[in-house]
């Protein structure tokens, strides 16, 4: 970042970083969605490091937009980098406001779909411990409710009694 660039250089600059950084998050959503597919952890563990690093370069742009939103040469009405650029009523401007917008909607998507993979892996790390102890007859503490406030109701028994009581 020069001094001597405009304003709306700066922000393009800004926004071009800004989809590469998500588009790298992408690609590591992808791989990591791969490897967990192919049940390989100790990638998904290389995978998410990967995640975490390019998660702080997407935190440092929090400061750069601040600062860009501060900036001295950017317009005074607007809140938003796409805001501040509409308000010149240029068209160029108007083109890089829609391109804030877009990356703003690409970064929404990235973060639904890493919510959505790591929901995923929980899951999947949890299901042989579950099904191992369906199996076992080890009984699952109840969802809801008290214990207290069973009642007359039969204790949960865990689901490895239905093959006990098949035999």
């Amino acid at each position: 970042m020069s001094a001597h660039q405009s304003w709306t250089q700066r922000v393009s600059d800004y926004v071009d970083d800004l989809v590469q950084i998500t588009e790298a998050m992408d690609l590591i959503l992808d791989e990591t969605r791969v490897r967990t597919i192919d049940l390989q952890p100790n990638q998904v563990n290389e995978s998410t490091a990967k995640l975490a690093e390019t998660i702080s370069q997407l935190e440092n742009m929090v400061g750069r937009r601040d600062a860009l939103l501060r900036d001295s040469d950017a317009p005074t009405s607007g809140l938003s980098l796409s805001e501040k650029l509409l308000s010149s009523r240029r068209i160029e401007d108007a083109r890089l406001a829609r391109r804030c917008g877009e990356a703003a909607e690409q970064i929404k998507t990235t973060h639904q779909r890493a919510n959505a993979l790591f929901v995923c892996q929980y899951h999947l790390t949890r299901f042989q411990s579950e099904m191992l102890d369906r199996l076992a007859g080890v009984a699952a503490p109840p969802t809801y409710g008290k214990p207290s406030a069973n009642g007359g109701q039969k204790q949960n028994r865990g689901g490895g009694e239905l093959f006990n009581e098949a035999a």
